[in-house]
């Protein structure tokens, strides 16, 4: 609860690499897992780097961890100040600590709380980044004098000197090299391989915006490829349907057009839009075409409103003959916040599997659910009991509850088999003794047909697992699946939802 509390505090408010850093490193500590809190796993599966980052050459995780700590300092300063439980992140160390405010003292001086004798959690030995940290306040350095002070000022230089030259001798080698591949290979050639990789082109739009990665870990690079239009960019705005406002706070209008090189094949092309000029329905015509294939969207008609995220999905993209997708843009009014390019399967939409919870997860199958999305109302919680007997777990360890929809975009004149996942993660007596059958039960819809009435999940399950299959299901006229969570006896839940073209 406390960390819900601080991701969306207005103190962690913006503070995307921060806010993936707490959450990466909270959630090992949940699972039991801190063995796996290490500097490289928080780059690459928190903060975005690829899997061959160096902290040797890259602090990146160094400098979020001191900037996290000063932000939780600022957090429990003010807004955060009389929560019954506090996070800390121990100097030098990335194991998150949980602690209550009896087990706080001030500092010396009365500043600054400081831990007393709080243990953490289990460390690995043969770790030496996760050793047991001393949790008082460190004393005061010792004056060293003035020939000490001129011999670590020399040894000091002299690592800096020694620095240098390294760093020069390694950029004069891939100078080198990059200038013996110019000469090798076309240009025209390296161009592909430096634009898409194994798992799609995922490009921000709009000149100024900064690589960012998402809740599911995606990383989204800037606009390289579109020209033509008016960059914009809206603050403050609540956008709904999305874990992900920043994809959709920024981009273009007017008139413009993108191009991405691609490798021969089949694509699955989504654009993300989201109307944020507080223009109503029939206010502004976005016209589109895709390779010469044309589309037009009412933006806010197809939201459903102003700031409400939607995706459109678009299957069957070849690249044109000069090896591009072309996306071009007609009307001066058009608009788009990001574009995204995967491998795609002919005839038929990628699968879209969705864990309700803050993190992705890849079923023993090797599939990738993503983080929760699409989803308008109720909130996540997470299960506190052990579900480690349970095959594929990850799918359950979270749900989404209360009164709420999902509306998941897919490709149009095809039909769906849509898979329901839940886990009853309050009522009964494996989770603490509260009511039983017919403590939670309620109606779920699926564009405007009832899938479930009167359903309890306890009553069909009790404390496993429960798939509900449900199949041919024709997409609305806007192209999406919208699932409606009814309640009669307190709130609707699911754990996971999947969406398999037929």
């Amino acid at each position: 609860m406390e960390v819900d509390l601080l991701l969306n505090s207005k103190t962690f408010a913006r503070t995307n690499n921060l806010g993936r850093f707490l959450n990466f490193i909270c959630e090992k500590y949940f699972e039991g897992t801190t063995s796996g809190i290490k500097e490289y796993s928080i780059a690459v599966e928190a903060l975005g780097r690829s899997t061959d980052f160096d902290p040797q050459l890259d602090t990146v995780v160094r400098v979020t961890a001191h900037n996290l700590r000063r932000r939780l300092e600022l957090y429990y300063s003010t807004e955060g100040g009389d929560h019954s439980v506090h996070v800390y992140l121990p100097p030098g160390h990335y194991i998150p600590q949980f602690v209550h405010r009896e087990a706080l003292t001030a500092g010396p001086n009365g500043d600054t709380p400081v831990l007393d004798r709080v243990a953490l959690t289990e460390l690995d030995a043969n770790d030496s980044s996760l050793a047991q940290p001393t949790l008082t306040m460190p004393p005061r350095p010792v004056s060293s004098g003035p020939a000490g002070a001129q011999i670590a000022h020399r040894i000091v230089m002299s690592i800096v000197l020694v620095l240098v030259l390294l760093v020069a001798l390694v950029s004069y080698y891939y100078l080198i090299s990059w200038q013996s591949r110019e000469k090798a290979i076309p240009a025209r050639a390296a161009a592909i391989p430096a634009v898409f990789s194994g798992v799609g082109i995922h490009g921000l739009v709009g000149s100024g915006r900064e690589q960012f990665v998402d809740r599911a870990g995606i990383v989204w690079q800037p606009d390289r490829f579109c020209s033509g239009g008016t960059s914009f960019s809206v603050k403050d705005h609540v956008i709904l349907g999305t874990s992900d406002p920043e994809l959709f706070s920024s981009g273009i209008r007017g008139a413009f057009n993108c191009s991405y090189p691609v490798p021969k094949g089949t694509y699955e092309v989504h654009l993300m839009f989201a109307e944020t000029s507080g223009l109503q329905e029939n206010s502004r015509n976005v016209i589109f075409s895709i390779n010469g294939s044309s589309h037009n969207l009412d933006v806010a008609d197809d939201a459903g409103g102003d700031d409400i995220a939607i995706t459109k999905t678009y299957i069957d993209v070849e690249p044109a003959k000069d090896g591009a997708i072309h996306i071009a843009f007609t009307t001066q009014d058009s608009l788009v916040n990001a574009i995204e390019i995967l491998p795609g399967i002919p005839h038929e939409m990628v699968p879209e599997r969705i864990v309700a919870g803050y993190s992705s997860y890849r079923d023993q199958a090797g599939n990738l659910w993503l983080a929760d999305r699409y989803f308008f109302g109720g909130r996540l919680s997470r299960f506190g009991g052990d579900l480690s007997k349970i095959p594929d777990e990850g799918i359950y360890n979270w749900h989404r509850f209360g009164h709420f929809r999902y509306v998941v975009p897919v490709a149009g004149g095809k039909t769906y088999t849509v898979k329901l996942y839940f886990f009853e993660h309050w009522f009964g007596a494996p989770n603490g003794g509260v009511g039983g059958t017919g403590s939670r039960v309620f109606d779920v819809w699926c564009n405007g047909s009832v899938l479930l009435k009167s359903f309890d999940i306890y009553r069909e399950a009790g404390s496993g697992p429960l798939i509900k299959t449900f199949n041919h299901i024709e997409p609305t006229p806007q192209d999406k699946i919208e699932l409606y969570f009814l309640p009669r006896t307190n709130y609707p839940s699911v754990s996971a939802i999947e969406v398999l073209p037929e």
